[in-house]
């Protein structure tokens, strides 16, 4: 159950890109300047994410944003060459950022959207409308990781455009590693509910095969609930205010990576 990027999703996905990008760019000229109550500015640690500083997260968008451009650029659904993924500088980091940005915004509003592009995961669409959608839930979710390193409250995430990040790691990105364990090995059915727009998903993991659905099963192992922004944050393996109900390992096969 894949939901289609159609024209109107697509479009708020891109303008998703562009206002989340900026406030990444905002946030991180703040923390820079000393703006923010982080007081190790730049070098501050991310609490969701172990080992990253803020600016190893804004380097990690930046070069995310070139590898993504590169993809839509080369039109064809081959795996990027290597030279795709660049380095972060050194120095002048915020600047570099904004530059992949506006390219990434450029490339996303210029290509067209059933353009052939390669998608690491075997049930996205090989076209560049599914990197409209993957560029903006990766965006806001990184955004509300700054904002928790800066330790600012969270700007509010689009409803839809949240659901929609919940339905594109439930269909698009767990799918990418069910060949992997726990995955491969597992037989699990989890419901997903979200108590603010009532959209219901239904996984069923079975040994390295996931399927999705509308439809409520018989049984289910394990039950998820929470706001779409919530469930979004949980599904990423970031604090999150959410229900879990049944068997905690058969929840967990649903955390992206």
């Amino acid at each position: 159950m894949t939901t289609p990027v159609d024209e109107a999703l697509r479009q708020r996905c891109v303008e998703a890109v562009v206002e989340e990008g900026e406030r990444v760019g905002i946030l991180a000229q703040q923390l820079e300047a000393g703006l923010t109550a982080a007081t190790d500015r730049l070098d501050t640690t991310v609490p969701w994410v172990p080992g990253w500083t803020a600016r190893d997260l804004v380097g990690h968008l930046g070069t995310v944003h070139r590898w993504a451009t590169a993809i839509l650029r080369a039109g064809r659904t081959d795996p990027p060459l290597r030279e795709a993924m660049q380095t972060p500088p050194p120095n002048d980091l915020i600047d570099w950022y904004g530059t992949g940005l506006a390219e990434l915004v450029t490339a996303l509003r210029t290509t067209p959207p059933d353009a052939p592009a390669w998608h690491m995961s075997p049930t996205a669409e090989k076209t560049a409308r599914s990197w409209a959608r993957r560029q903006a839930h990766e965006l806001a979710v990184h955004r509300m990781d700054l904002e928790a390193a800066a330790g600012t409250g969270h700007a509010p995430l689009d409803p839809a455009l949240a659901e929609d990040g919940v339905d594109e790691l439930l269909t698009v990105v767990v799918p990418r590693w069910a060949h992997t364990a726990p995955l491969s090995t597992a037989d699990a059915v989890v419901t997903v509910t979200a108590t603010d727009t009532g959209r219901r998903w239904t996984v069923r993991v079975d040994r390295g095969h996931v399927t999705v659905t509308a439809h409520p099963p018989s049984g289910a192992d394990a039950h998820l609930a929470g706001d779409t922004t919530q469930l979004l944050l949980r599904l990423w393996g970031r604090p999150a205010a959410v229900t879990v109900e049944g068997d905690p390992a058969s929840e967990a096969l649903l955390r992206g990576r």
